[in-house]
């Protein structure tokens, strides 16, 4: 058998992988309802497994033979076709992996920490509940109640004076369904408030299961800042078509919701702006005065593919989830899913552009629940003007 064969079928059928990851992923980022996603699942997963033995059938066997010594020249133009198609995606397999091995916080990030939670070492209860998915929950060495907690300081220069220091707990995608019990969710509340941030936001997806509202007031309900508690919710909200209700529940117990609107709290003559987004599921955009020099501008979106409206509206700190973080991360490739019109460029981490920073987490829980490679995060960001030499502290 041809080893040149074996190898082009490989990187082809690699390539014709990645590529239909990328447009699942594509798809994903618009505000498509789940029967349509479903279908194109569907497509995806068909065309997934029928691409490489129908290349390996048309060119190694019933085609010019290349399996044992047919000749390249032999390849028709269908055969041709379908290798340039694997050649290109095998290229953005390359690009998508470099930028993956490659990636680094940006330089304002002057200080980071974090610590891992056993979930399991935190309470007695059981935190695998019912569910089609509770199988996934006990499949060994799932990272899914191992909770990582992060605190990060940056440096942004432009802030006013009146806010350096300012402290924001972040989270998303908690995803209430059933498999992953409320337990697990109350001890994540409890080291929620435990990071003592000024304010604390939440970027959706808070619910898969119309049952689980009545989690809310033993996880959410126990979630206090000084500043305020806000939030906005996402597209499986929205699939579960009792974002009404949810956002109910969430005022009752003291959250703020920002969704198309702003908020602003005063501190001596500044002002801090918070905002959400939940485009393109739901509602509309915030709308912005212009902004002067004593604003801190912030924005909760759920989903990071509003990064570049939040740099045209100077944005200071755009908050977002969605993406989970691709749940399994291959090693060297990284994350493989992530439902974003930029595929898995911003699957998670810190990103700046401009005068905007965006950081994208992933996510507390997920529908299924399931990650390798890849905990759930809670986020503690303190916002700083300046900061003294040695008060920066290497990653």
């Amino acid at each position: 058998m041809r080893a040149d064969f074996w190898i082009v079928w490989f990187l082809a059928s690699a390539g014709v992988a990645k590529l239909l990851a990328i447009g699942e992923n594509t798809i994903h980022g618009y505000g498509w309802r789940r029967p349509f996603l479903q279908r194109v699942r569907s497509a995806h997963n068909i065309l997934l497994v029928s691409y490489p033995p129908a290349l390996f059938l048309g060119l190694g066997w019933w085609g010019p033979r290349l399996l044992f010594d047919g000749p390249w020249s032999a390849v028709g133009l269908w055969g041709w076709a379908g290798l340039a198609i694997g050649a290109i995606g095998f290229v953005a397999l390359i690009a998508s992996t470099i930028r993956h091995l490659t990636y680094r916080p940006p330089p304002c990030e002057v200080h980071a920490t974090s610590q891992v939670i056993d979930i399991a070492a935190k309470t007695a209860e059981s935190l695998v509940g019912p569910g089609r998915a509770k199988w996934l929950a006990r499949l060994p060495y799932n990272q899914q109640f191992t909770l990582e907690v992060q605190e990060k300081t940056y440096l942004l220069p432009q802030i006013p004076e009146a806010w350096d220091g300012l402290s924001i707990v972040h989270f998303s995608d908690v995803h209430f369904r059933g498999p992953v019990t409320r337990a697990y969710f109350e001890v994540v509340m409890t080291e929620i408030n435990r990071l003592g941030g000024d304010v604390v936001a939440f970027t959706g997806d808070l619910l898969d299961h119309k049952a689980c509202l009545q989690w809310i007031p033993d996880t959410f309900g126990r979630v206090t800042a000084p500043l305020g508690c806000y939030f906005v919710l996402g597209n499986h909200d929205w699939y579960a078509t009792i974002d009404g209700p949810i956002r109910a529940a969430l005022r009752e117990h003291g959250w703020i919701d920002v969704s198309g609107t702003t908020v602003s709290l005063s501190r001596s003559d500044s002002i801090c702006t918070i905002s959400g987004t939940e485009r393109p599921w739901m509602g509309t955009a915030p709308e912005f005065a212009a902004k002067t020099a004593n604003e801190l501008r912030m924005l909760l979106s759920h989903g990071p593919d509003q990064f570049a409206w939040a740099q045209k509206h100077t944005v200071d700190l755009m908050l977002a989830g969605h993406t989970h973080g691709g749940q399994i991360r291959l090693p060297l490739l990284g994350p493989v899913y992530s439902p974003s019109i930029h595929s898995c460029r911003y699957a998670s981490g810190v990103f700046a552009a401009n005068s905007t920073l965006m950081s994208v987490t992933r996510g507390v829980s997920g529908r299924e629940p399931i990650r390798y490679n890849c905990r759930p995060e809670i986020t503690k960001l303190i916002l700083r003007k300046k900061i003294s030499s040695n008060q920066k502290i290497a990653n």
